[in-house]
């Protein structure tokens, strides 16, 4: 077995290209890796940039391999901290990259909760465009690792959950994004099936219908969907009643 670790991307793809199906690419901490029969080499993608975080002037701009903590730090959202240290322990934080992250989650996430409420879009490997990340997770990402993240310029994110126990994954978790426009995204966990979400225009709207819909049927060994629904409507109230406070603050400020 080969060991490279190239200085950039256009190095990592052309060793790919001259390997073919024999390499594969490290992108940062995985904790389910699958090394197949046929590989010869191993290409780290360390030392090729895509960890790097930069905010512009579309929002802020994070690499695949960037780590959990290191977004945490940047987005410097409180709420985003609170979904991230109930999912995963420090070590995991520290070491677990966005890519790999990405490849594995699923609804029952309150890290990918939060991200679906800050409008969250993905660049993948090889592709040219920019793919909503609601579309790129309920996709088939095998062998499709997403190299770079971009989300919006937000004011705030409120983030709430209810678990078995405060530090259980959540049964029903809610997040509710504001963008520049004042449009608000809201976001559900708690079941595997990752839900789409709903948009709010103001915080006129209660929500209510909305997540009593998203909630329909989500019933598996955890709890009845009549149970989310109840328990999403509170939390859905909670949350925007603390994105108003957040904005009034903003705005005291």
């Amino acid at each position: 077995m080969q060991y490279k670790r190239p200085a950039s991307l256009a190095e990592a793809l052309l060793l790919k290209q001259e390997f073919g199906d024999h390499a594969k690419f490290l992108f940062g901490g995985d904790f389910q890796p699958k090394l197949e029969e046929n590989l010869e080499v191993l290409i780290d993608l360390q030392d090729s940039g895509l960890d790097e975080v930069e905010w512009n002037e579309n929002g802020l701009r994070v690499g695949g391999l960037t780590t959990l903590k290191s977004l945490e730090e940047n987005l410097g959202l409180a709420d985003f901290g609170e979904a991230l240290s109930i999912e995963f322990g420090l070590n995991v934080r520290n070491s677990l990259s966005l890519s790999n992250f990405l490849a594995h989650t699923n609804g029952r996430s309150p890290v990918l909760c939060c991200l679906l409420a800050l409008g969250a879009k993905v660049l993948e490997l090889n592709q040219p465009n920019l793919v909503s990340l609601f579309d790129y997770v309920t996709s088939n990402r095998q062998n499709r690792p997403v190299i770079e993240m971009q989300l919006p310029a937000q004011n705030q994110l409120a983030f709430d959950s209810v678990g078995r126990s405060p530090k259980d994954l959540p049964i029903v978790c809610v997040a509710v994004g504001s963008a520049n426009d004042g449009e608000i995204n809201v976001a559900v966990g708690g079941t595997v099936e990752i839900k789409p979400g709903f948009k709010m225009l103001n915080l006129d709207d209660d929500g209510q219908d909305g997540i009593i819909a998203l909630l329909a049927g989500a019933e598996d060994e955890w709890a009845s969907a009549e149970y989310r629904q109840e328990v999403g409507g509170v939390l859905l109230s909670r949350t925007l009643q603390k994105l108003h406070l957040q904005a009034g603050n903003q705005e005291a400020k």
